[in-house]
């Protein structure tokens, strides 16, 4: 805990996208699964996917995405962080 009251925004947003990045790729290997198993699943401006290739192509598509939005919440998570940090008094010590 004392990492994440003394870190800069570097480490912060190290650590938030570090945790959220994981949870992405865990949810890419189900992603990749269901791609070849079912791809109609999968939308391509409005029409389902009808093989697997075109159900991987959407699947990059919806990963590049995702990764766009983990990048931005995780800077904008470790800026209030820092900035809350920044407006409380700070802890005396003894």
């Amino acid at each position: 805990m004392n990492y994440l009251k003394t870190t800069p925004f570097a480490g912060l947003f190290a650590v938030t996208f570090g945790v959220a990045a994981a949870f992405q790729i865990a949810f890419s290997v189900l992603g990749l699964l269901l791609a070849v198993l079912s791809p109609g699943l999968f939308h391509m401006n409005g029409a389902p996917a009808t093989s697997a290739v075109g159900a991987i192509g959407v699947l990059i598509f919806l990963l590049v995405f995702g990764l766009a939005i983990n990048a931005a919440m995780s800077a904008l998570g470790a800026l209030i962080v820092v900035a809350i940090r920044r407006l409380l008094p700070a802890a005396r010590t003894a």
